[in-house]
């Protein structure tokens, strides 16, 4: 198995990556909000790079809601922005959601270039683990990044995903990218909700008045599901 981290969708470069499992993470906070969503009754996700993709799909779709954000905050026309703790059973119990945030829904849809994609954070890790080990493919762990800049506390949680992977390393290739994940992760396991409320997307997002999200991303295995992309939409599966 051969084990790479991608820092943002921009590095993919040009290299075939058509039979590779694609494991997209934004911790901040799409990939949180995602599996809150589904582990509230959400009944799948469609991820766009676009609001206006999304509007059109709402026309389209019967029993949708659109959720997702531009500078942290609710898209205008947007039922739901994109903090995890909107994802009650009561809002998203039952309904197709189309999420379109700054930079984890563009991560999943350049995943669509493997041959499968799931979507993990700290809340589902060890869920995350086990779907990755049980597909037998290549991985490559993409993170979101911010605004074109790679983001901490994605490669943190893409290097906890890695070491708990390739376990002993025997029969892993770790590229150079997992090795950095690795050392990231290793210099805050003992304190990811530091890490996270110190970052820079933490500290923006308390600033803006959503601080409550920050510790509640850094939970390690609250969920045991897992989000799959399969053409073109996100389903939950158990692993």
């Amino acid at each position: 198995m051969r084990i790479d981290v991608v820092e943002l969708p921009t590095k993919l470069g040009g290299r075939d990556r058509s039979e590779e499992l694609f494991v997209v993470v934004d911790v901040l906070r799409l990939s949180s909000t995602m599996v809150t969503a589904f582990a509230h009754g959400c009944e799948a996700a469609i991820a766009v790079a676009e609001p206006a993709e999304a509007f059109a799909l709402r026309d389209e779709l019967p029993n949708v809601l659109l959720a997702g954000e531009r500078e942290g905050y609710r898209i205008d026309g947007f039922e739901l922005g994109n903090s995890p703790f909107e994802m009650t059973r009561e809002a998203v119990g039952g309904r197709t959601l189309v999420m379109c945030s700054t930079n984890g829904t563009r991560a999943i849809v350049a995943g669509r270039a493997g041959a499968e994609a799931i979507v993990a954070c700290f809340l589902n890790m060890s869920a995350a683990v086990r779907c990755a080990r049980d597909s037998a493919r290549s991985v490559t762990v993409l993170c979101s990044g911010k605004l074109g800049a790679a983001a901490v506390e994605d490669v943190v949680c893409a290097g906890m995903l890695v070491e708990r992977l390739a376990g002993g390393g025997e029969g892993a290739a770790l590229t150079g990218g997992a090795r950095r994940g690795i050392e990231a992760y290793r210099r805050h396991a003992g304190n990811l909700v530091g890490m996270l409320a110190e970052c820079e997307h933490g500290r923006y997002l308390t600033q803006i008045g959503m601080g409550r999200d920050v510790p509640y991303c850094a939970v390690v295995d609250r969920f045991d599901l897992v989000p799959r992309l399969t053409d073109g939409t996100v389903r939950a599966v158990r692993a």
